[in-house]
């Protein structure tokens, strides 16, 4: 009977970056002993030395066998509420294979004495050093921030000329700030009042984890804050990010300064106060917090005045994360640059600039469009098995076919419906219309939010863009169409880039449907599935190859700076992207999945609320003809370099012109160890997309898919590569071992063989002892041999 081993292991580890006096060191792992990988079960280690390199950090935990046992360390900050632990983690390991133990475990219950309690030793090779070192395993270097595990992040935003100064005296010097919170229970309970302190002091509470950080190319890491904060000037975009499991208890203290270039210490010229953010009630529309707050001198007289833009991002709730590293978070080094598909096979939509009489707004579809692009010439057909002429953007069809090209990537848009369904549609209206027999139709525009998704999968779509065609074609729906109206009202729908100008899209006709009939209604449902609008995020999961990547582009309605905005009363950020994560999170499997977004507080939100999957942010840049948002981060590519650092995305998808334009932007980009993917109609262009590769790239996203077919032809799709490559590693692997060991049993034979050998020839050129007592002695001995050579051998069967 096997008995249960308890082993005695010590983890040990030397942290080389300098710690906060609030930080600690934890462990996580695969076993039950070290939490299942579940934050608010990882065990801490306790400070044990100090050296010339760093701090070593261990403890000692009983773990049972038998089983191998992976773990990786973190350092967080412990916060403890009513005796639960509470992470706020700061920084963790992310190797793609987690640390290894392999334990001996195995004893009988007839040996003699207890259990032994042995040492672990470590799987691999070479071994791993004793003490671990953090962040460092078989070579490799790899940690990262961590998500928001239960706590809120509040972020304080000083941008576009914030701060003004009423004083003549200080306006044109130099300013720096400092936010501290203040836990609002600490001080009601236990601050006494001193009326002989010029100054309030506040205490440092351990519940607060606070940051700062100033877009600038010489430096926009978020860091911890320094005795006088940072330098604030005109054009400066300042971040303060504070996170806290109670975000309705903690106010903000802000102190200014005055800068003296000659001397190190600064004069403190005021303060302000911040009341507490834990709500977005009161978001007017889809805007902004905007805080604009009084600066008090230190004689009590009001000196100037500071705009706070604030930014609230909330747990993803009901979904449980865990210390693992997926597939799409591990980026291989070396890898090809990637071929995305837009919108599948590409877009497929025409786009009018509209009149100066009915804009009203700027087009909404322009953000990822050139406006001068007034048509999109049908696609060509192809050999290969895909639709490639009559297929529209964003359906299962085109995204089915661009995998069929050998595509690695679909790239597609992805929103909610009024029942907060995420589904697949690129702009932000829909257009329909009334069916009034005898009369020529109307369009309305109705926002894709404020239909339902039934409502929004019952659209017909029309060829024609003009009202008198669309008439004709009402009349002419069959019977079978004429179940889907409701109260004579029969919706149909183009695609719009303005609030007034609908635009239209090359559809499918009825000879090309009659094309598709077959013999079995099933086929014919299917069919008509795969090529119909407004798919829901869980079907792309469920109906495509699982070696197609998605490069999930997440839509949010953006203001533009001329005014206006994309669409009116949209969501609430936060509830929009956790609807649209859970259902990332939850059909996922193992599936490649880049995540994407124009909106950077979007960006934001998604870095902080998953680490699964990894998150681009997608820049408008300066070269194009669009519309400029409203956004100061979208303006540029620098910018927008300086951003995805701050917040620790992943990288940067920018328009093909300002990379072209710029070419040593892409070694900016390398250089952080962030990735790199391009957009833009140009993009498409043979030689235009060489040139890109040659500059590696990681990524293009091409339009137009079907007319590079034969570029890409030869081209397998990336994963399924990538996936033999490591079958065929492993295949090896084992191969080498099977004959190592068939090597090993022939000489082992050839060994067992000559003993026997030996021992026989041995046994017949003995001389026969003429005492009974050294005859019965050799038998003994012949026997015991003749008995361990059979033993070697059952053994080694």
């Amino acid at each position: 009977m096997i008995r249960r081993v308890i082993y005695d292991v010590e983890f040990r580890v030397l942290i080389k970056e300098k710690l906060n006096p609030c930080d600690s060191v934890l462990v996580t792992g695969s076993c039950e002993q070290l939490g299942e990988w579940l934050p608010n079960r990882c065990i801490p280690l306790n400070r044990t030395d100090k050296t010339d390199d760093g701090e070593i950090w261990s403890t000692n935990i009983k773990i049972y066998g038998p089983q191998k046992i992976f773990y990786r360390y973190l350092i967080a900050q412990i916060v403890r509420i009513d005796d639960d632990l509470n992470l706020i983690v700061k920084k963790w390991e992310t190797f793609k294979k987690a640390r290894l133990l392999s334990l001996n475990h195995i004893t009988n219950e007839a040996d003699d004495g207890p259990p032994p309690i042995t040492d672990t030793t470590v799987d691999s090779e070479p071994p791993d050093d004793f003490p671990a070192i953090f962040g460092c395993y078989k070579g490799e270097d790899r940690t990262d921030i961590g998500w928001l595990t239960g706590q809120t992040e509040i972020q304080l935003r000083f941008h576009s000329n914030a701060l003004q100064i009423w004083s003549s005296k200080l306006r044109n010097s130099k300013i720096s700030l400092k936010v501290s919170p203040i836990d609002l229970n600490y001080q009601q309970e236990n601050e006494e009042i001193l009326s002989d302190q010029s100054s309030q002091v506040y205490t440092p509470t351990s519940k607060v984890f606070i940051q700062s950080a100033i877009l600038r190319l010489s430096g926009c890491e978020a860091n911890f804050q320094s005795d006088y904060g940072a330098v604030i000037e005109k054009d400066d975009y300042m971040v303060v990010k504070i996170q806290t499991f109670e975000p309705e208890n903690v106010a903000y203290h802000i102190d200014f300064y005055l800068v003296d270039e000659t001397t190190s210490l600064r004069k403190h010229i005021g303060f302000a106060y911040v009341l507490p953010i834990h709500s977005n009630l009161e978001l007017a529309d889809n805007k902004h917090i905007n805080r604009i707050v009084p600066i008090i001198g230190l004689k009590h007289n009001p000196i100037g005045q500071i705009k706070i833009d604030v930014l609230l991002i909330t747990p993803l709730e009901s979904v449980q994360q865990k210390f693992l590293v997926t597939p799409s978070k591990y980026w291989r080094q070396g890898r090809r640059p990637v071929n995305v598909g837009h919108r599948g096979l590409g877009k497929t939509n025409t786009e009018h600039i509209p009149s100066k009489a009915h804009q009203t707004t700027p087009p909404n579809d322009s953000t990822k469009q050139r406006i001068g692009d007034s048509s999109t010439p049908p696609l060509p057909s192809t050999s290969r098995p895909v639709q490639t002429k009559f297929v529209s953007e964003n359906t299962l069809a085109s995204f089915k076919g661009a995998f069929q090209l050998g595509f690695d990537f679909v790239e597609f848009d992805v929103q909610l419906s009024k029942d907060k369904i995420p589904v697949v549609y690129h702009d932000f209206q829909v257009a329909i219309t009334l069916k009034r027999k005898g009369q020529e139709a109307e369009l309305f525009v109705i926002p894709v939010k404020d239909l339902t998704l039934p409502q929004l999968q019952c659209l017909k779509i029309y060829h024609a863009s003009k009202e008198g065609e669309v008439r004709k074609g009402d009349e002419e729906l069959d019977d079978d169409d004429q179940t889907n109206t409701n109260n004579n009202i029969t919706p149909t729908m183009t695609t719009t880039t303005a609030a007034a100008t609908p635009t239209t899209f090359t559809p499918m006709t009825n000879g090309e449907n009659e094309q598709m009939i077959t013999s079995h209604s099933g086929q014919q449902q299917d069919e008509k599935k795969f090529r119909s609008l407004f798919p829901t995020l869980q079907e792309l999961f469920e109906k495509l190859d699982p070696h197609l990547g998605f490069n999930v582009e997440i839509k949010y309605a953006m203001e533009y700076k001329q005014g206006g905005s994309e669409q009116n009363h949209y969501f609430e950020r936060n509830e929009y992207i956790d609807c649209i994560l859970r259902c990332l999170i939850t059909y996922a499997g193992k599936r490649v999945i880049v995540l994407s977004t124009f909106d950077p507080d979007c960006a934001s939100m998604l870095r902080r609320k998953q680490t699964l999957f990894p998150v681009l942010f997608l820049t408008q840049g300066e070269k194009g003809d669009w519309p400029q948002f409203l956004d100061v981060r979208t303006w540029s590519i620098n910018v927008g370099l300086c951003f995805i650092v701050t917040e620790h995305l992943s990288g940067l998808a920018a328009p093909v012109l300002d990379i072209l334009s710029n070419k040593e932007f892409v070694k900016h980009v390398k250089e952080n160890g962030k990735l790199l993917f391009i957009w833009g109609d140009e993009a498409s262009d043979k030689e235009v997309s060489k040139s890109l590769l040659d500059l590696r790239v990681d990524g293009l996203i091409f339009d137009h898919v079907a007319e590079l077919k034969e570029e890409h032809s030869t081209t397998e799709n990336l994963f399924i590569s990538e996936e033999r490559e490591e079958l065929e590693v492993i295949n090896n692997f084992r191969q080498k071992q099977l004959e190592l060991q068939h090597r090993q049993l022939l000489q082992e034979l050839e060994r067992l063989k000559t003993v026997r050998e030996t021992s026989s020839s041995s046994r017949l050129n003995t001389t026969v002892s003429p005492t009974n007592q050294l005859s019965k002695a050799s038998s003994i001995q012949g026997q015991d041999q003749s008995l361990i050579i059979d033993s070697n051998f059952k053994h080694l069967m």
